[in-house]
């Protein structure tokens, strides 16, 4: 794998791909925690940002993990193999409530709404 050309570009893709779903999700922790400490409360647009950045994070990662698991071949499968753990823990927590497609219906349903009073690029 290591001299593989094929595999080279897909760790560089995989990669962009968990850093920029763990950038959002900081960013949007971020912009909640720092209107929590200016004694803010936390508004339906927080709760939506914090929905949509935390479950899309867990998509994100979960690909990243089956991209992992296809380049791996066929021992990724074995108990003995540490990976299949990984594997197996990421698509559980994946199956979760916060990882459901209903957190984007319920996040589009309270944008179209309209009553956000906040800017989209900040929901």
């Amino acid at each position: 794998m290591r001299d593989n050309n094929a595999v080279h570009g897909q760790i560089g893709r995989t990669e962009a791909s968990l850093r920029a779903a763990r950038a959002y999700l900081y960013a949007t922790a971020n912009e909640v925690w720092s209107d929590l400490a200016r004694r803010d409360p936390i508004s339906e647009a927080h709760s939506i940002a914090i929905r949509i950045a935390s479950t899309w994070t867990i998509h994100q990662s979960a690909s990243v993990v089956d991209i992992a698991y296809h380049m791996s071949g066929a021992t990724a499968v074995f108990a003995k193999n540490p990976f299949e753990r990984r594997f197996r823990d990421m698509h559980a927590i994946a199956q979760q409530i916060q990882a459901r497609d209903t957190q984007y219906e319920d996040a589009g349903k309270a944008i179209l709404a309209g009553n956000l009073g906040a800017a989209p690029t900040t929901r």
